[in-house]
């Protein structure tokens, strides 16, 4: 049998709980950082995408640090399986995010080398759309190191998501590399993130794709867990905590590890803007009806 190879990601939808929960129930193999983002930095041919995180891992001594020098796709790979067979885990794995913004030539670049060595399985979280997009919008300059003079700067969180409204009823193509200082532009990153039907389309035209619904998985709803164990062939019995489950705005638990979610929500959304953002959404839960209640 192949090795297997985990894909998972899903910006501003529980993807770090979500990997935790491979990590802790040993379905993945514990990673050097949760995105390490070596695939964008190979595809750009950049490779100060991954030089701060190659400092702080060799200057903390994290072991394999060294993968922060792939710099091809071979090199990866070759990495990977070293990972895999030193490790007593049941796959590796590599949970960036930033690999939802890639369409279908830029899978095309790693896609059969890859399946050639791994049994490739991918996971992508969604989260409910309005919901997820009122978190990303918020985390620019909060979370995210955006510098100052964004197009969203100085604006509360309802305010940002009124100030895009009139941008999210016509999909924007996935595209890498994506920007986030102005929404104007069309590849602006949390219009892109909110692409699922074409990020799903995009992957699963290569790989054995799964798509969660968070709201499903952590509510223990419609046999999400069970089909989630089933495409993985695994027994996970227990999630690890999710501060987007349930939905508690500015009032989500502090808990360790998952910052990047609890300081993403500053205020509760309005209902006005929820049913307007809604109905401007409607192109993606009607992409998302095989998977969305």
């Amino acid at each position: 049998m192949k090795p297997r190879m985990i894909f998972s990601f899903g910006g501003w939808s529980a993807s770090t709980p979500l990997q935790k929960t491979l990590i802790k129930n040993k379905v993945v193999c514990k990673p050097v950082i949760k995105e390490p983002n070596i695939l964008p930095s190979i595809i750009q041919q950049n490779s100060s995408l991954v030089l701060g995180k190659y400092i702080h891992c060799k200057e903390n001594n994290k072991e394999g640090y060294e993968v922060f020098r792939c710099n091809t796709i071979d090199k990866y790979i070759d990495w990977l399986l070293r990972r895999y067979h030193n490790n007593d885990c049941g796959a590796v794995s590599d949970a960036t995010n930033t690999h939802a913004y890639f369409d279908v030539n830029d899978i095309a670049k790693f896609a059969t080398k890859f399946k050639e060595v791994f049994d490739v399985k991918v996971l992508i979280i969604c989260r409910n759309p309005v919901r997820r997009l009122f978190s990303h919008l918020n985390a620019i300059g909060k979370v995210l190191p955006i510098p100052d003079g964004h197009s969203l700067d100085n604006l509360g969180q309802n305010e940002r998501l009124e100030c895009v409204m009139d941008y999210l009823s016509k999909p924007a193509p996935v595209h890498f590399p994506g920007q986030l200082k102005n929404y104007r532009q069309g590849k602006f990153e949390p219009f892109m993130d909110t692409n699922y039907p074409e990020i799903i389309s995009n992957w699963s035209q290569f790989f054995d794709t799964h798509v969660i619904c968070m709201e499903d998985l952590w509510g223990d709803k419609r046999e999400a867990l069970q089909r989630l164990n089933t495409f993985l062939g695994t027994n996970i019995t227990k999630l690890t905590p999710n501060v987007y489950y349930p939905e508690l705005g500015p009032n989500a638990p502090r808990l360790e590890g998952l910052k990047d979610q609890w300081i993403s929500d500053t205020e509760f959304i309005t209902e006005k803007n929820y049913n307007l953002a809604r109905e401007k959404l409607n192109w993606v839960y009607e992409g998302l009806t095989d998977y969305w209640a």
